[in-house]
Formats: C-alpha cells, sequence, structure tokens
C-alpha cells in the first residue's frame, strides 16, 4: 500500500503538519528560496512559515540567476526588496514606514548555513540587494535540528523576527513562534516512537 500524502502540506498523512499552522495577515511579503534538498526534510521549517502566512510563497532551487518568477519580483520598480542576509553590510531589521512595508518583500534563504551560502555565491541576482539581518540577542528555540550557536535560528524562526522588527509588531507573530514551539515537540514525539 503506498503511503497517503497531505495536498497541503505535502507530507505523510502520519506526519503532516497544518493542524499546527497559524493563520496571520503578514503586511511585509515573504519568498522563501528553498534548496532542493529541504523540500522533503522533516525537520524543516519553511512549509510551516509559509502555511502559517497569508502573504508568502516558496520558490525551489539552488541558482536563482534564471529563475523567472524570482527576476520579475527583483525587477519590479514597485517593490522594496531585501535579503534576510548576514553579512558586513546588513543593516538589522528595523520598522519600516507604512508606505513602506506594504512595497517591501523578504527574501530568505532556506536551508544549512552551507547550503544557503552556496545559493548565495551562486545567484548573483542576489548580490545587489540591500541586506538585513536580525537583532544579536535573538536566540534559537530549534531543539530539534543541529545548530553551532544560539543564534543560528530557523528560516521559521529568521521570518517571524524580521517580520516583527520591520512592521514594527513583534506579538502579532508570537502565533507563528508558538506553532514552531509545538512544530518541535510534534517532531519530538515522532521521533521518540520511531524509537519504541
Amino acid at each position: 500500500m503506498s503511503r497517503q500524502y497531505c495536498t497541503r502540506c505535502q507530507r505523510p498523512l502520519v506526519t503532516c503538519i497544518c493542524k499546527l499552522c497559524s493563520q496571520i495577515e503578514n503586511d511585509v511579503r515573504v519568498v522563501f528560496l528553498q534548496h532542493p534538498s529541504e523540500e522533503k526534510q522533516a525537520k524543516g521549517t519553511a512549509m510551516l512559515a509559509h502555511l502559517s502566512l497569508q502573504n508568502s510563497s516558496i520558490i525551489i532551487g539552488e541558482n536563482f540567476n534564471e529563475d523567472e518568477t524570482l527576476n520579475n519580483i527583483i525587477n519590479d520598480d514597485e517593490n522594496n526588496v531585501l535579503l534576510l542576509y548576514p553579512e558586513a553590510s546588513s543593516l538589522v531589521a528595523n520598522k519600516l514606514t507604512d508606505t513602506m512595508i506594504s512595497k517591501t518583500v523578504i527574501l530568505i534563504l532556506d536551508g544549512t548555513w552551507k547550503k544557503a551560502y552556496r545559493m548565495y555565491q551562486l545567484s548573483t541576482n542576489l548580490h545587489r540587494l540591500n541586506k538585513i539581518t536580525l537583532a544579536n540577542d535573538i536566540k534559537s528555540q530549534y531543539v530539534i535540528r543541529k545548530h553551532h550557536k544560539d543564534s543560528d535560528v530557523s528560516s521559521l524562526e529568521a521570518c517571524a523576527h524580521a517580520l516583527g522588527a520591520l512592521e514594527g509588531n513583534n506579538v502579532k507573530y508570537t502565533a507563528l513562534l508558538e506553532s514552531f514551539t509545538k512544530f518541535n515537540q510534534f517532531q519530538l514525539s515522532l521521533a521518540n516512537k520511531n524509537k519504541t
């Protein structure tokens, strides 16, 4: 008998995450640039964030130079496109003006640090974008996946904190972070079931 999949989250029905999703109307648009290896990653968080945010999408790839959807976003003069990427030139995400909020699109690289770095290096169309980073005091609650430092946050956490900062409303994204906590607990319960 073949495994049945949820048509919404694309996961096997026994590991469906739809019940964990919140429903949030984000004013700043989010586009996840997802590495192909993350698409079926059980511990990945971009899908949970995408299903929880009304104004979001996922584009899968490694080199986005020729991606028509992304290039249309970047080249649209009406858009204020920001790449969430920590480098020397990155500015800490802060509240935008009310007129800029609805024009802003944040791009989030979804992959391990090594893969995200490679995606950025290959995708030269991202290099000229303004870059933002998160405040240093943010600590990750990502307990189900290995990370090197407390500041190494998941894609969902990065997204929630960036949106809260840019829109000047952290409370609005508390539900998304609560969904993430439940997601961690759910994944740990599945892992414990597999051990028995």
